[in-house]
């Protein structure tokens, strides 16, 4: 993998006039930049057993400081995860999006394309859907040479959204996967309908 200086991934270079937008549309789904606003909601997915079978368990306190990182990293680098919602309007459904992986030193570094949502919200294809936005923006207006995905070897739903990303097996290190790609997913054409910088 190309690496750059310190943690910061390698780059081609972003297309001239375009940044990582803020808030996106896709077919079912609103994306808005993490606000902290959206810090109680995480504080609910975050207490639900099933939903961090696979991570590190999280209390209030630490859910919080989760959204502050959140909402802290689109304003040191331009980019970051995604608050979703139905675009029908409704409750947060939970998070996409493209962030440094601090948490994991040995792929460093790099740019990982990540998602957690509430249980309820499983199963609907919206992990794939709205990762497959972060990708296509990454790569587009990022001008990424490669994202990751960290995802447990237990996790088989993740494990399964990855796949359907198209990323594949990096390497492994302890019990985490390390999926890539170097190349947008085909159905991934970045939109710019509903898009805002």
């Amino acid at each position: 993998m190309a690496r750059a200086a310190g943690d910061r991934p390698a780059r081609r270079g972003a297309r001239d006039g375009l940044t990582y937008p803020r808030e996106l549309e896709t077919e079912r789904l609103a994306l808005t930049a993490w606000s902290r606003d959206d810090a109680e909601a995480l504080v609910v997915i975050n207490a639900d057993a099933e939903v961090m079978r696979y991570l590190r368990a999280a209390d209030r306190a630490e859910s919080l400081a989760q959204s502050e990182r959140f909402a802290a990293h689109w304003e040191e680098h331009g980019y970051g995860l995604w608050a979703l919602r139905p675009r029908a309007g409704g409750d947060l459904l939970g998070f996409a999006g493209l962030s440094i992986p601090y948490h994991f030193p040995p792929v460093l570094p790099a740019v990982e394309v990540g998602w957690r949502l509430r249980r309820d919200a499983w199963g609907h294809g919206y992990a794939t859907e709205a990762a497959r936005a972060a990708l296509a923006h990454g790569f587009a207006d990022l001008g990424l040479d490669e994202i990751v995905s960290l995802v447990h070897e237990g996790n088989v739903r993740s494990r399964a959204v990855a796949g359907r990303l198209g990323l594949r097996i990096r390497e492994r290190i302890g019990v985490v996967v390390v999926y890539h790609t170097r190349v947008m997913p085909a159905s991934a054409t970045p939109s710019r309908s509903g898009s805002r910088p």
